[in-house]
């Protein structure tokens, strides 16, 4: 890690998005300044600049007279990440059947690499990553691997919501055997079935509803 005293402004700001990313800030913490000045050992003039940027990627909130806090998760924004998302997986998917074997071969094993350290994740309790590079193994496999660029400044908020589901929902196991069941799917050249199994471990409905009701309804906002 760079030393602190000699952070950046860009440098705070990743750092600061990274910690919103992964939950060491909740939505909803109030962020204070003179303590950002303190932690980093940077002036508040450098800190407002980080918050300003923050904010406009829809990070943080200010409330006059209140402060400056994580912004809540906005579920409409995320169900229509996920919607882009299975649109992707789906043409990757129909793309994959005019692919020789062997390129079906090696997405095999990148697959299969994925799943034992998402094993692994679970087992030592260590960070999640693992549950999201799954997915991109399929991209890689017909040459869309930065698809999802396209919208990187946006799928952040859906990274927060991913966290929270898959930490916090106990599906873990769950969504191994979902990747396992897509990954034989395509192995075999079964789209039929593997539109299917990533329908069902994409659809939104059930997984929206679960966080709303029986998770932690406090972090979002729903329209």
């Amino acid at each position: 890690m760079i030393p602190q005293e000699t952070m950046s402004s860009d440098e705070i700001y990743e750092e600061l998005c990274n910690k919103i990313e992964k939950l060491v800030y909740l939505p909803g913490d109030k962020i204070s300044e003179n303590e950002l000045c303190r932690q980093y050992g940077v002036s508040r003039h450098i800190i407002r600049t980080v918050i300003s940027r923050l904010k406009e990627r829809m990070l943080l909130t200010v409330y006059p007279q209140r402060g400056t806090f994580v912004s809540l998760i906005d579920m409409k924004s995320v169900e229509l990440i996920l919607f882009i998302r299975e649109s992707v997986e789906q043409e990757a998917i129909r793309l994959l059947q005019f692919e020789k074997q062997e390129v079906r071969d090696r997405m095999s094993e990148a697959m299969k690499a994925c799943i034992e350290r998402q094993r692994t994740a679970i087992s030592e309790n260590i960070d999640m990553d693992a549950f999201y590079e799954f997915h991109g193994c399929l991209l890689e496999a017909v040459g869309k691997k930065d698809v999802m660029e396209i919208i990187r400044e946006d799928y952040i908020h859906f990274r927060r919501w991913r966290n929270f589901y898959v930490v916090r929902s106990g599906r873990q196991r769950e969504i191994i055997e979902e990747h396992t069941a897509l990954m034989h799917a395509l192995v075999k050249n079964e789209t039929k079935e593997a539109h299917e199994i990533l329908h069902m471990h994409l659809s939104t409905e059930n997984r929206l509803r679960h966080i709303r009701e029986k998770v932690s309804p406090e972090y979002f906002i729903y329209h």
